[in-house]
């Protein structure tokens, strides 16, 4: 039997109990915040990565567009939150490199290198970062805290308080004129200068030696020095500098002290108003300094504009007039050298798409006679500051190569420096010539490259090759330019080229012949013979009968075209304030639209029956134009030329000639036709059929290579799949530089390649085409989808491979006819681009496509479609943009409706021209020349029915003999005249 416990056991055992439960609610609480902890770290570890991520990303962006400002931003924020501080110095270094940092962004750079510093290597580093902030803008704030940290380091050494003299001193040149920051400036130099000076008084002036006294009186007079230079200068809170001056005195205040003191308090005086108009305006307060500026310039004080100019850049530094306007100042007014370019190398980092900036930067280095290699930089990173326009190249190109020339000492040895600036005219050329005419638009270039080879080098023969470069680059109809070529022979050619030039320049100008015309007579009376003066004459009246016909035929259409234009902005002016009317005033344009048409029927009818009498180059400026319902012009229909066979009896075509009436319909056979095989040697559709040949649609049977064939957008594999004919396509207008790695990584996202076969000439190059074979039918098809996107710049051409024998010109790939829907600009500006367009038109509608036009060799046209979602987006964009100002630009903007085009004439179908010897020689498309004279009898052109009945008859009456006779009948029967014709028709037989 067990003893019972007492109390006291009992106690015992009540108090484990209860520390046993404290005990396992302790560890479950430990257990929950573990856990909360842990999460915690999984969420910190989440955000972490995201930063990390996004910082990749904005790396990559840096690198791509280095000039990209917020990224560098945002990097540097990211990296902050992280903590990584080596990452962080490199991007804070990369940004400063580029662009100058605000007050912000250098303080909290200061703040994380000033809580790592140890060592005395850290604090010169530091210095160097202060030095470097200092000169981004002007910051009295940064001035403090820099001399602030420079004096926490001053030791001992007279080597530290000397470097600390000299900052206070510019900290005092830069602020120190600055009206209400600038006495921080002189309160923080006089207290340090007071502490230095209390430092070294000495305990009793009984045991001071003689040195000490005289420092510490020296000390004396260059606090009052301080004090005295401080009250001379207009700044806020005067009174109270003045009173401890008093104080720190005894009281008393010099003479002269006093004087400056009035004289700047007067200063103040006039400069408050211009002081409280700055502190009530809104940043960035431009207007107002800019009076502020000019009250200055006039007062005379080269350093107060300076800083004036300075405190104006803190908040406009992004505004190049005000840059240009400074450094105006410092090159004609203060004209010192080293404060110029150090003004332009910080306006550059602030504004560098000012090509005017760049141009006035290396003047000045020119000025100051910097280095080659000085200038060159400059010149060099100007090329990559990301130009927009062919002009803006085109001013810092001039400046770079004006230097140059300047450069040649044309007396001296000068081989190296010519050299140079030929290869950068040609550098310059080639970079400007992409951007077309508005490159440079009055040729300067190889206008000065002539101009110094005539006149410097003697070497006419390139000055006149630049000449004709400059002609040929599409400006030869320009009078003006044809002017300067003559004046340039004037002045360094002779007699015999400027009469060239002036012959040239006759037949192909065309804005101003007069001019052409004055000139060359002129020329002619003064150094010609009679001989040349009368030829001069009639060259001259000739050709302006020429211009004066065809200046009457254009102000005859002109004067169509501007009543037309004239009707269709009184429309367009009528739909903006008489919306409700619309529909009437359109009424009335469709009456007045079928009148027209009826004209335009009654014109065409007199054109038809006449045509046998009119010129080729006559009839093709004959054609009218119609009006469809929908009110937009449309070319009238080309009446199809007769075919040059008649068809043979019994035979009936199975299409119906559409050009004869517009509403004729193809009729389906209503009865079978019996079917008759095709004669030996009949090749379906080519040339017309044999005697007594019924054609239907049931006996005809498609030739192999026409199974074979199948449309562009279908994914069927052909019967023969395993041709490499059809797996392969054709690729032109490739650039030169491309190779066959280029074209594969290209071609790889349509499907498995299985050969490339790129063409080249005998030197290895590239000829711009090449062959591409897949191996499948659906790479094909992708492949055709890429037509016309460019590579390296040139849209390359995309086509299915033909051989030479089913060769056959492509169909065209975008629509010939009205698109509601589809806007036609032209006149853009060579360098706008497709996104600028699309968040042009983008405001009106929603937009499917923007395609700029371009030439083979991707250069712009001018010329853009845009194709909305909705036409009635399209119209409202119509009425908003058209004759829109892009730059010096005037946009016309007009409803996609482009004219018929030319119906595509086979090579058998084209008239020609019988000669005597040679082949055919084809006329049709271009018209018979004047000068071109008929050697052919009559009786030979004559047409091959009549000619062989003639020469049977006359064989008849003659009784010719047997092979005669069989000779003509074989003729006959071929539609021509046999040797054997031709001899007795010569001999009149």
């Amino acid at each position: 039997m067990e003893a019972p416990m007492n109390d006291s056991e009992t106690k015992v055992d009540e108090t484990n109990d209860v520390d046993n439960d404290v005990d396992m609610e302790g560890s479950d609480s430990e257990s929950n915040d573990k856990n909360e902890d842990s999460s915690d770290n999984d969420d910190d570890d989440e955000e972490e990565n995201e930063l990390r991520k996004e910082c990749e990303t904005l790396r990559k962006q840096i690198d791509d567009n280095p000039y990209g400002y917020d990224n560098h931003v945002q990097l540097i924020k990211n990296l902050g939150e992280l903590g990584d501080l080596d990452m962080l110095r490199d991007a804070r270094k990369r940004m400063s490199e580029l662009f100058p940092l605000t007050e912000e962004l250098w303080h909290a750079w200061f703040k994380d290198e000033i809580a790592l510093l140890d060592e005395d290597s850290d604090r010169n580093e530091i210095i160097k970062l202060f030095e470097k902030a200092v000169k981004d803008y002007l910051s009295v704030p940064i001035w403090l805290e820099y001399v602030q940290f420079a004096i926490g380091g001053v030791g001992k050494t007279d080597d530290r308080s000397k470097k600390l003299q000299a900052i206070f001193d510019s900290a005092l040149t830069a602020c120190g004129l600055h009206v209400t920051q600038g006495s921080l400036i002189w309160e923080t130099y006089r207290e340090y200068e007071t502490a230095i000076s209390y430092s070294k008084l000495p305990k009793s002036l009984d045991s001071a030696t003689e040195k000490e006294i005289e420092e510490f009186s020296e000390h004396q007079k260059k606090i009052k020095s301080i004090f005295t230079r401080q009250l001379s200068v207009p700044l806020l809170n005067m009174e109270e500098s003045l009173q401890e001056f008093e104080e720190w005195n005894d009281g008393q205040v010099d003479n002269n002290i006093k004087h400056l003191y009035k004289k700047a308090l007067i200063k103040l005086e006039k400069i408050k108003p211009f002081e409280d108009k700055l502190e009530l305006a809104m940043s960035p307060r431009l207007e107002e300094y800019k009076e502020y500026i000019k009250y200055e310039i006039k007062d005379g004080d080269p350093a107060r504009v300076q800083c004036l100019y300075e405190r104006c850049i803190q908040e406009n530094c992004l505004n190049s007039t005000v840059w240009l306007d400074y450094t105006k100042y410092l090159d004609h007014t203060l004209r010192v050298s080293s404060v110029s370019v150090d003004v332009y190398e910080r306006s550059i980092r602030n504004c560098p798409w000012c090509v005017q900036l760049w141009q006035n930067y290396i003047l000045t280095l020119e000025r100051s006679e910097q280095s080659y290699e000085k200038v060159k930089g400059v010149f060099e990173t100007a090329l990559n500051a990301g130009f927009t326009q062919g002009s803006e190249y085109l001013a810092i190109w001039t400046t770079f190569i004006d230097y140059l020339r300047r450069r040649i000492k044309w007396d001296e040895e000068h081989n190296e420096d010519l050299e140079t600036l030929r290869l950068s005219m040609e550098k310059a050329i080639e970079q400007l010539d992409y951007f077309g005419i508005e490159g440079d638009p009055n040729g300067s270039l190889r206008q000065l490259w002539a101009t110094i080879e005539a006149k410097f080098c003697n070497n006419m023969e390139k000055a006149r090759a630049l000449w004709l470069e400059l002609m040929a680059a599409g400006r030869a109809n320009e009078a003006a330019l044809w002017m300067e070529y003559f004046r340039f022979e004037r002045l360094y050619g002779d007699n015999k080229h400027c009469r060239r030039v002036l012959q040239k320049a006759l037949n192909s100008v065309t804005d101003w012949p007069e001019s052409i015309v004055d000139a060359y007579i002129n020329f002619e009376r003064i150094n010609g013979n009679l001989e040349q003066y009368e030829q001069a004459l009639s060259k001259c009246e000739a050709q302006m009968e020429r211009i004066n016909e065809r200046r009457a035929k254009q102000s005859e259409a002109e004067g169509l075209d501007t009543k037309k234009k004239h009707d269709k902005k009184g429309n367009l002016k009528g739909k903006q304030q008489k919306g409700g009317k619309y529909q009437q005033q359109q009424k009335q344009q469709n009456a007045g639209k079928s009148q027209k048409q009826q004209k335009s029927d009654d014109l065409s009818s007199k054109q038809q029956t006449n045509t046998d009498h009119v010129k080729p180059y006559e009839r093709k400026n004959a054609k009218t134009e119609d009006s469809s319902d929908n009110g937009f012009k449309v070319p009238t229909s080309v009446p199809s030329k007769p075919s040059k066979v008649a068809p043979p009896p019994g035979y009936k075509p199975d299409t119906v000639d559409q050009s004869n009436s517009s509403e004729s319909k193809v009729t389906p056979p209503t009865a079978k036709v019996e079917k008759i095989a095709p004669p030996p040697g009949y090749k379906g559709d080519k040339g017309p059929p044999p005697p007594g040949y019924k054609r239907s649609a049931e006996n005809i049977e498609e030739p192999p290579e026409k199974k074979l064939k199948i449309d562009s957008t279908s994914t069927m594999l052909p019967s023969s799949s395993g041709s490499k004919e059809s797996l392969t396509v054709f690729v032109s207008n490739l650039s030169f530089d491309i190779d066959e790695d280029k074209i594969k990584s290209f071609f790889d996202k349509c499907g498995a390649i299985d050969e490339i076969r790129l063409v080249k000439n005998f030197k290895g190059r590239s000829k711009g085409y090449a062959y591409v074979q897949f191996e499948d039918q659906l790479a094909v098809s992708n492949a055709l989808s890429y037509d016309r996107t460019p590579m390296d710049g040139r849209p390359m051409f995309v086509s299915r491979y033909e051989s030479r024998e089913e060769k056959s010109k492509a169909d065209f790939k975008y629509a010939t006819s009205l698109e509601k829907n589809k806007l036609f600009v032209k006149n853009l500006p060579f360098t706008c681009t497709k996104e600028a367009l699309t968040t042009l038109f983008s405001q009106h509608g929603e937009i499917k496509d923007v395609r700029i036009v371009t030439y083979r060799s991707g250069a712009p046209k001018g010329l853009a479609y845009v194709e909305f979602v909705d036409a009635q987006c399209a119209a409202q964009a119509v009425m908003k943009t058209d004759r829109l100002m892009i730059g010096d630009h005037e946009i016309s903007v007009a409803i996609s409706n482009p004219p018929a085009r030319k119906p595509q004439t086979s090579r058998d179908e084209t008239l020609f021209v019988p000669t005597l010897g040679g082949g055919k020689k084809e006329t049709a498309s271009r018209g018979v020349a004047r000068t071109q004279v008929m050697l052919m009898p009559r009786a030979v052109t004559k047409k091959p029915g009549a000619q062989s009945s003639n020469t049977q008859v006359t064989q008849n009456k003659k009784e010719s003999t047997s092979e005669t006779s069989s000779d003509s009948k074989n003729s006959a029967k071929a539609g021509g005249m046999s040797n054997s014709d031709f001899r007795n028709m010569l001999l009149k037989k």
